[in-house]
């Protein structure tokens, strides 16, 4: 079994990623909340919809919520940092102790935008087409 976990973006970071969405070898997602950092980085995670995680991401959600209530009721996973990589197990408690679970009232601000810029060489216009099909979006200077 494959329990290796990239990041795929970053949304809390204070010495090391707090809050980060990652994806597994299926491309599963999931939402990873800092738990303990001493001695290595411990995070408890959820599986999580690209709905849900849209509903989050423009604060119509709260963290808490989200981990109180995942959609697969009782289903989390402990996300373990260790060389250079991060792996995830199964963590099924009756109920996710407190300490695990976010302060009430964490939101997203749903102004916040993401940018990417891509630098395409001119001789690869038809990848630029084949970006904008499979983002929907394109601004080109």
């Amino acid at each position: 079994m494959n329990n290796k976990l990239t990041i795929d973006r970053i949304l809390d970071f204070c010495d090391v990623p707090q809050l980060f969405i990652a994806r597994d070898a299926f491309d599963t997602l999931y939402l990873c909340l800092l738990f303990d950092d001493e001695p290595s980085c411990i995070y408890t995670a959820i599986r999580i919809s690209c709905n849900r995680l849209q509903s989050f991401l423009s604060g119509e959600e709260d963290l808490r919520t989200l981990f109180e209530n995942p959609e697969t009721p009782f289903e989390y996973f402990e996300v373990h940092y260790h060389d250079e990589d991060y792996y995830f197990e199964p963590y099924q408690p009756v109920s996710l102790a407190d300490e695990r679970l976010p302060l009430p009232g964490y939101r997203m601000s749903g102004d916040e935008q993401e940018a990417v810029v891509v630098h395409i060489p001119a001789k690869d216009r038809n990848l630029l087409k084949d970006l904008v099909r499979k983002f929907g979006w394109a601004c080109v200077y």
